[in-house]
């Protein structure tokens, strides 16, 4: 076969080039390739050059396959860059997409697609500005761990990561935010060894290699020894590597049951290396994978498959073996460029109702749950960023058309629907009518819960408290009696507060009635009637599908001005939401060891119930004996920045902007890719 081996020659010691390949490496792999009887081109990409030059020169060869190691220059997507470029060329190449490469290089969202396979991971924070770390270091449990989050080769690690308290978190994080400031991440500090566990393809346990550990020529090494950068690039003969690790028989087999769910989760073929702790108790938490691990000459790797009586040569031979494998070329040269099955990045179609009236207008509250134009801006930005092309669409009635012509793959789903009783399952249903993937929950769910007493019963048979209710469904007869004043009116199917303003408590059946008829002639629904309970205000915020992230809870903390039965109105939940005039914002608010986990317990519970999928915002309040009473569900949370509750909530938790769109669309990109292929 003719191969194409493309790379980046490391030429000085640098930080920038840590991750490249020395002029010994590439040699070897050459030497390696060329063992096996192929006819190997060495294609630099180099900076100094022209990008047309190392691109034309692949145009021009038409390899039958490329064998990539190039990790790329600059920025959070750049390992991706030789894998797009190639599938671009439409050329077969070995390792990982630019969906897998991109994906992995993130070491936070990495993180939290692993967790959702039910795997262990630190809990950690993504930060990406001082006042962002100002909050995690008051948020963090101690030790901490802190690294950049876009980097590799332990790259910005050294033995002032591991921080004590606060004020170590504050120092050092101040400084790698400066060098890296991408984003760094905090996370809980592990203690125990480091676990490396190899993948290639067609070999060991389903590709799984056996584990392999670091083991430290230091007499002072402990639990808290870390793997530093100056470690791993300048100090190399200080660390030994051990192979097959010491590991207890448990432990060893659910840590190589991680990696076979790991592996696919994350788009990852033919090889990589993924990094495991293992605490002194055996517990093993996941750490971060390389999609495009090291292949010097003595790396883990190969210390791996040496056990299979594999050498260097043979070892790089069986990497080559698994993508021609994976691929279908047979060994054999295609005699014209063929199309590959491979992964590519989504077209992602940003779906809304778009807010034309300001408040004041005449039918500003109908579309008072519409998004503004700058939240639309905002989110297809936003998403751009992550390198996927991004389409808004708005949700009219020629959607269904749109999304067929403009090939969207995903669906982000802001759409609340119009007119109808379920309007907020218009858009998903609609997917499903035309098999595009969407985020958010399905259209069975947002029919469900816009029905806020339809919602109560489901949640009330499973043991969830609500507060006793009634529906009126207009005419002159008054709802049946049986409920304790004081009493709250709102809509039964509307959100954003409509419908609730200064009078919606009342505290007799006849004043109930009269804003019930009031309520039937504004909004031509039936009317929640249910009992008041005095307490503390609360809304929470749920991620995910498997594994469930709880973001808060965030207290509504009313001010006097609220009155002594205060509720959260249409009126101000219109108004800034830090100059509010009836009350102010807390978050993260601590409960109580038990009470937080009775709220998270809670929160979770009534986002599986409901069969809510990606995001969830729960109101609920809390009264005097501790009981925590379900209000209401959003399953289409607002995502206005720096506006809506989700995404206040999100950064005073120590999650951006960026990062909470990215967990929610994430899963649904997870979605769409494990159903199709080229």
């Amino acid at each position: 076969m003719k191969i194409a081996f493309v790379f980046n020659r490391k030429t000085d010691e640098s930080l920038e080039q840590a991750e490249f390949d020395t002029p010994e490496t590439i040699t070897a792999i050459h030497k390696a390739l060329a063992s096996g009887g192929h006819d190997v081109i060495d294609v630099e990409m180099n900076l100094q050059q022209s990008a047309s030059s190392w691109m034309g020169r692949l145009s021009t060869e038409r390899p039958d396959i490329i064998f990539n190691t190039a990790e790329g220059y600059f920025g959070i997507g750049r390992e991706s860059l030789g894998p797009t470029v190639f599938e671009q060329l439409q050329l077969p190449y070995v390792g990982s997409g630019p969906y897998g490469c991109f994906l992995t290089l993130d070491k936070f969202l990495t993180k939290q697609m692993v967790a959702s396979r039910k795997v262990p991971v630190a809990e950690g924070y993504f930060v990406t500005s001082p006042e962002e770390l100002n909050l995690v270091a008051a948020e963090t449990v101690y030790p901490a761990f802190v690294k950049p989050n876009y980097e590799g080769s332990s790259k910005g690690i050294t033995e002032r990561s591991f921080c004590k308290d606060a004020e170590g978190l504050l120092s050092y994080g101040t400084e790698l935010l400066k060098t890296f400031p991408q984003g760094i991440l905090v996370e809980r500090f592990i203690p125990g060894k480091d676990i490396t566990v190899p993948y290639v393809a067609g070999l060991g346990d389903g590709g799984v290699l056996e584990p392999l550990e670091y083991v430290f020529n230091d007499p002072r090494a402990n639990d808290s020894t870390i793997y530093d950068y100056s470690l791993k690039n300048e100090l190399d003969e200080k660390v030994a590597v051990r192979c097959p690790a010491q590991l207890d028989a448990l432990v060893r087999s659910q840590i190589l049951s991680m990696m076979k769910k790991i592996v696919p989760a994350l788009g990852v073929v033919d090889f990589a290396r993924a990094d495991f702790r293992v605490t002194p108790d055996g517990e093993a938490y996941f750490l971060e994978i390389n999609a495009l691990p090291s292949l010097q000459p003595g790396a883990g790797i190969f210390a791996a498959t040496e056990l299979l009586g594999l050498n260097y040569d043979q070892t790089i031979l069986k990497i080559l073996e698994a993508a021609t494998a994976r691929l279908k070329l047979g060994g054999k040269s295609p005699k014209t460029p063929r199309r590959m099955r491979t992964t590519r990045f989504a077209n992602v179609g940003v779906v809304y109702n778009l807010k034309r009236k300001s408040p004041g207008d005449t039918g500003y509250e109908e579309e008072a749950e519409f998004d503004s134009q700058a939240t639309v801006d905002g989110l297809c930005n936003t998403i751009q960023k992550f390198g996927l092309k991004v389409i808004p669409i708005e949700a009219t009635k020629t959607l269904a058309e749109n999304l067929r012509e403009h090939k969207i793959d995903v669906v982000f789903n802001i759409a609340e629907g119009s007119k109808k009783r379920a309007r907020e399952a218009q858009v998903p249903a609609i997917c499903d009518l035309l098999d595009i993937e969407h985020t958010g929950s399905d259209a069975t769910c947002l029919a469900v819960t816009l029905d806020k007493a339809l919602t109560k019963k489901i949640l009330s048979q499973d043991g969830i408290l609500t507060p006793l209710y009634r529906l009126y469904q207009g005419g002159t007869k008054p709802v049946e009696p049986g409920l304790r004043f004081p009493v709250i009116a709102k809509p039964n199917q509307e959100g954003t507060s409509k419908g609730i303003g200064d009078n919606s408590v009342v505290h007799s059946p006849e004043e109930l009635h009269q804003v019930n008829q009031m309520l039937w002639q504004q909004f031509k629904s039936p009317v929640l009637c249910e009992e008041y309970i005095e307490g503390e205000e609360f809304t929470i915020g749920v991620l995910g599908t498997g594994t469930l992230k709880v973001l808060g809870p965030m207290q509504f903390k009313f001010k006097e001005a609220a009155g002594k039965f205060p509720v959260y109105t249409f009126k101000a939940k219109q108004s800034n939401p830090f100059q509010n005039p009836i009350f102010e914002l807390q978050c993260p608010v601590q409960l109580g060891r038990d009470m937080d986990r009775k709220v998270s317990a809670f929160a979770k519970k009534v986002f599986k119930l409901l069969g809510c999928r990606d995001v969830a915002r729960i109101d609920f309040r809390i009264d005097s004996k501790g009981g925590i009473y379900f209000i209401e569900i959003n399953p289409l949370p607002g995502l206005s920045p720096g506006f809506s509750d989700l995404v206040v909530m999100a950064e005073r938790c120590g999650m951006s902007y960026e990062s909470l769109i990215k967990r929610i669309l994430t899963p649904a990109i997870q979605r769409w890719r494990s159903g199709r292929t080229w």
